[in-house]
């Protein structure tokens, strides 16, 4: 398992849901376009969902360009999500002992090494281009899409909700971000940073494979390719250019019977990345909607895993 693996505010849980000795967990993956980025910026996001859903989180530290080219964050992630389901995986054994070393040393925790991870609640959850890597997951994409079968690591069979949790992600990744349509009010950056993702975005992913339906997961056929068990949640701010292929999205989900199965939270006046900041640098409106979506993500999670 080549990813790295952090585990955050393992210190409260909830002792009824604890009584099993088996945490459910989220698996998150952060933005920067495959090539910035890190699982420390999930932070803030992360610890909410270890404390209120009493839960493992597992931010993944996945391979970026320029020194891994696409597919390595899929398989990053693949391998993750095994080491999660499968007790032949190779990172299985590995990250229970890193569950039990990191409550073995929390000393707010007193719990027994004997605690287990819950293989059939899990979220998967993504921001940006680490929501196209959350999609990915809950995809089995077979010929004539692709050359051969390339399906996901959750069995067909898996019989729980999988809630999958969609931050403005890049569903579309045929343009670069300056070939995007801006939303109207969405200020043009200019200057030396204006052309830095488009320059760094094909050094992971070359424009001859942009349109791979790997790599641009929203241009997949859903229709029995979407893991029946999804359950969606997907965030799109108003002013961000990703947001027009994220409606884009919404009308296939619709058109392959699955639209009762997706909850879309538009918030109008928001920029793309801003639930990832620091706090220090928001609004009192910005501050007030990241609130309101921790909030709507911690209910649809419940829901999905405990009702």
């Amino acid at each position: 398992m080549s990813a790295k693996i952090s585990f955050l505010n393992l210190s409260i849980f909830n002792g009824e849901r604890l009584s099993a000795r088996k945490l459910p967990v989220v698996v998150d993956f952060h933005g920067g376009g495959f090539v910035l980025g890190s699982c420390h910026e999930q932070t803030p996001f992360c610890a909410k969902l270890a404390r209120e859903l009493s839960c493992i989180v597992v931010a993944v530290d996945y391979c970026m360009g320029p020194a891994s080219q696409h597919p390595a964050a899929l398989e990053d992630a693949g391998d993750v999500l095994s080491a999660v389901l499968d007790a032949r995986a190779p990172g299985y054994t590995e990250l229970r002992k890193s569950v039990a070393k990191k409550i073995e040393g929390d000393k707010q925790l007193r719990l027994k090494r004997d605690i287990d991870l819950d293989k059939f609640r899990i979220a998967i959850s993504g921001f940006s281009s680490g929501g196209n890597i959350a999609l990915n997951l809950l995809l089995s994409i077979s010929p004539p899409q692709l050359k051969s079968d390339w399906p996901s690591r959750f069995p067909s069979d898996f019989p729980h909700p999988i809630p999958l949790l969609l931050f403005y992600p890049s569903f579309d990744c045929r343009q670069l971000p300056s070939e995007r349509t801006r939303p109207a009010g969405l200020p043009v950056f200019k200057g030396l940073g204006a052309d830095v993702n488009d320059m760094l975005m094909p050094t992971y992913l070359p424009r001859d494979q942009a349109g791979h339906p790997r790599a641009s997961p929203g241009l997949a056929d859903l229709k029995g390719l979407l893991h029946d068990q999804a359950r969606m949640l997907l965030v799109l701010p108003e002013l961000d250019s990703l947001s027009e292929h994220g409606e884009i999205w919404v009308k296939k989900v619709a058109e392959a019977g699955r639209g009762d199965e997706l909850i879309v939270e538009r918030f109008k006046g928001m920029k793309h990345g801003w639930i990832q900041v620091p706090e220090s640098w928001l609004s009192g409106e910005e501050k007030r909607t990241r609130v309101e979506i921790f909030d709507s993500v911690l209910a649809f999670t419940m829901t999905a895993w405990w009702k």
